[in-house]
């Protein structure tokens, strides 16, 4: 560490990470090094824990949404079947307002419950009488198909991304309003110690 970085007016804030964890803990040996750099060193420190666990937090949700959708994906799937169904109208489009532009049709199908009928997804264009493959429950009901693994890795992502911008952030913000108290502390203080510190400094007695 330079002298000059500790005779600033404010905390260094130009030393390394590793200087940071060795003044934080005491282990800096700088005659020069004030207890606001101290506080600085600390408050970094402090601030590189706090992202390191950020990530830790962040990567575990991340597979919490992964394990818990993939479980639900399997669940659906587990429980769905395939039939054939015979469109008894013409598909009508879905509100696009709503932010999905599939259709819908009426339909009839076999099921070994027994016979049923329902309006299902069907491409857009589908005439009555046109045969499509349809997902239906154990009880015969029409649902749809299961997550598909890419959406599962998407919300995942997203979970651990939202994650890490929420806490990241409030982070960010706990460090701008310490360091902020301790730039003034160390302006309000650097004349006092300067008187202290100059004879050190110039081999004056």
């Amino acid at each position: 560490m330079s002298v000059a970085a500790t005779t600033h007016r404010h905390p260094a804030s130009r030393t390394s990470l590793r200087q940071h964890v060795r003044r934080a803990a005491g282990r800096d040996g700088n005659p020069l090094c004030r207890p606001v750099d101290r506080a600085y060193s600390r408050l970094v420190a402090g601030l590189a824990l706090t992202m390191l666990a950020t990530f830790v937090v962040a990567s575990v949700a991340a597979l919490l949404v992964f394990g818990a959708e993939t479980h639900t994906a399997q669940q659906v799937a587990r429980h769905r079947h395939v039939v054939t169904a015979v469109t008894t109208g013409a598909a009508r489009s879905d509100d696009l307002r709503a932010g999905n532009p599939q259709a819908h049709a009426p339909a009839r199908w076999t099921y070994p419950v027994g016979p049923g009928g329902g309006v299902v997804p069907v491409p857009e264009g589908t005439v009555a009488g046109t045969a499509v493959a349809t997902g239906l429950n154990d009880a015969g009901n029409p649902v749809g198909a299961p997550k598909a693994a890419t959406e599962i890795l998407s919300d995942a992502a997203l979970a651990g991304l939202g994650t890490v911008f929420v806490l990241g952030l409030a982070a960010e913000g706990g460090f701008a309003l310490r360091r902020h108290t301790l730039d003034r502390r160390a302006e309000e203080d650097w004349e006092p110690a300067w008187e202290q510190v100059e004879p050190l400094w110039s081999g004056r007695k």
